[in-house]
C-alpha cells in the first residue's frame, strides 16, 4: 500500500487535503483486461495516443468469433460506462457515451454496443426514465433515437425499469423470454445519475442487515443468475463481465456503509454465479468453466484505524459533514473532468461524509495505486498459477496477465504484437 503524507485526521472540523499520485482509471485498467494492452487513461480498448484505427480486439469478441460463443455484460452503473464498456466497445474517450452527446460526432460507446458490437447480453444502468428523462444531448448515457430503437429492436429484447415493477423479476421472465423469441436480452435500468439506486447497510452488530436501493432495480445477484441462465443456453460456451461499480463510487464519496452494502451485493452476484455452476443437468461445470473475481483498480485509501475492532454486523459512526469549507472539486477520475471542464491535476477533496471515532479512515477520493485482490476457481486455475511472480516478485500477476491466462483457458493463443480490429 502506499501512503501520501502524515495519517489525516477526519474527526471534529479538521479538514485534511491530501493528495494522491497517479493511478489507473477504469477504462484503462478495464482495457488491459480485456485486451491485454496497457493504454492511456480514458481510453477504451484504444491503442495509447488515439491513432485512428485504433480499435483493440476484445478477448470476448475473438472468443465469439472463434467459437460462435455468447458473450455479456451485467453492471449496477451504466451499461456504457468504462469497465463494461471496454469488454464490448471502442473509443478514444471514456466520455463518449453515446453520439451527440455535447455535439459528439463520432460513434458513441451506446451506438456500438447496440448497433455494431451486439453482446448477447447487456444489462446496466442508465435509464433516462430517472437520469435523463428530457433526453437533453448534453448529459445522459442514451440517445432518444437509440432507446426508441431498443423498444423496436428486432436484435433486443428489453428489459426496463417500470415504476413500480419488480427488476428483479422482470429481468430473469425476460432472460426467459428473449430466448424464445431467438433474440438478444437487453436490460436498462438506473436511477438519478444513471447508477442503480445504492443499498445501505445498518449498523446491527452481530446480525449484518442490507438494506435495498429499490425493488424497480434488480440485485446485481439477480441480474448474474438472468445473464447466465440465457447465456448458458449456448453450445458454444459463454464470457460474461459482472461489475459491482457502486463500490467505486461509494469509496470515491468516502461511503463506508454504502460501499459494504455494495460488496454484500457483489458476494450475491458471486454466490449466484457458483449455484449456476453447480447446477446438476446441464453441461456447465468446474471442468470447463473459470470464475474470476477481482477489481480494476483501488479507490478511498481505506484504513481501519483506532484500537476498536468493528466485528460482524458493525459499523463505524458516520456522519455527514454539514458544510464543505469549500467547494470540493469532482471526486476522483471515475468521475471525469471538474465542474469547470478542466481535468483534475492535483485533486484536493473534502469528504462528505466523517467518521468521529476514527474507526477507519479515507486517505482521499481518488484512485490509489495499492494491489487488488484476484480471487479464480475451476480448473483453469493452473494457467493463472503459472504467471506468479513472473513480473514482479511475490504473487503478484499484472493485469495484462490476466488476459493472458484467460486467452490460454479459453484456447485463443497467445496474443499478437499489435490486435486492431480486423487485422
Amino acid at each position: 500500500m502506499r501512503t501520501y503524507g502524515s495519517k489525516p485526521r477526519v474527526g471534529g472540523d479538521d479538514v485534511v487535503a491530501i493528495p494522491f499520485g497517479p493511478a489507473t482509471d477504469s477504462a484503462s485498467a478495464a482495457t488491459a483486461l480485456a485486451t491485454g494492452f496497457k493504454t492511456d487513461s480514458g481510453n477504451i480498448s484504444w491503442l495509447p495516443g488515439d491513432p485512428p484505427a485504433g480499435e483493440l480486439t476484445t478477448i470476448t469478441e475473438e472468443y465469439r468469433t472463434k467459437t460462435g460463443a455468447g458473450i455479456g455484460v451485467v453492471s449496477t452503473v451504466p451499461f456504457n460506462h468504462a469497465t463494461p464498456a471496454a469488454f464490448v466497445s471502442h473509443n478514444p474517450s471514456r466520455n463518449a457515451y453515446y453520439s451527440g452527446l455535447k455535439g459528439y460526432k463520432g460513434l458513441g460507446l451506446a451506438d456500438e454496443i447496440i448497433l455494431r458490437v451486439k453482446p448477447d447480453v447487456v444489462i446496466g444502468g442508465g435509464h433516462p426514465l430517472l437520469d435523463n428523462p428530457d433526453f437533453n444531448p448534453r448529459q445522459g448515457y442514451i440517445s432518444k433515437s437509440l432507446y426508441l430503437g431498443l423498444k423496436a429492436s428486432p436484435d433486443y429484447l428489453l428489459v426496463e425499469r417500470t415504476p413500480g415493477a419488480d427488476g428483479g423479476r422482470a429481468i430473469v421472465e425476460g432472460a426467459a423470454a428473449a430466448l424464445r423469441a431467438g433474440k438478444k436480452l437487453f436490460g436498462l435500468f438506473g436511477g438519478k445519475g444513471g447508477n442503480f439506486d445504492i443499498a445501505q447497510a445498518e449498523d446491527s452488530p452481530g446480525r449484518p442487515r442490507v438494506t435495498s436501493g429499490s425493488e424497480e432495480n434488480p440485485s446485481l445477484g439477480e441480474a448474474t443468475v438472468a445473464a447466465l441462465d440465457y447465456l448458458g443456453a449456448n453450445p458454444g460456451g459463454f464470457f460474461l463481465v459482472v461489475e459491482q461499480g457502486d463500490i467505486d463510487w461509494a469509496n470515491h464519496d468516502n461511503d463506508y456503509r454504502g460501499m459494504v452494502a455494495c460488496i454484500a451485493e457483489l458476494v450475491g452476484a458471486v454466490r449466484a454465479a457458483t449455484a449456476f455452476v453447480d447446477r446438476p443437468g446441464d453441461t456447465v461445470d468446474w471442468t470447463n468453466t473459470v470464475l474470476l473475481v477481482t477489481a480494476d483498480h483501488a479507490t478511498g485509501g481505506l484504513v481501519l484505524g483506532g484500537a476498536k475492532r468493528l466485528g460482524l454486523g458493525d459499523l463505524p459512526r458516520q456522519d455527514p459533514r454539514v458544510a464543505y469549507p469549500e467547494a470540493p472539486p469532482a471526486t476522483g477520475s471515475d468521475r471525469g473532468l471538474s465542474p469547470n471542464g478542466a481535468a483534475l491535476t492535483t485533486p484536493v477533496y473534502a469528504s462528505p461524509n466523517v467518521y468521529p471515532d476514527e474507526d477507519i479512515i479515507f486517505g482521499t477520493a481518488g484512485h490509489t495505486n495499492e494491489l487488488v485482490d484476484l480471487a479464480v476457481t475451476g480448473a483453469a486455475t493452473r494457467y493463472f498459477m503459472k504467471y506468479r511472480g513472473t513480473w514482479y516478485p511475490g504473487l503478484v500477476l499484472d493485469n495484462t496477465q490476466i488476459n493472458s491466462a484467460l486467452r490460454e483457458a479459453l484456447g485463443l493463443g497467445a496474443l499478437g504484437r499489435r490486435a486492431a480490429r480486423g487485422t
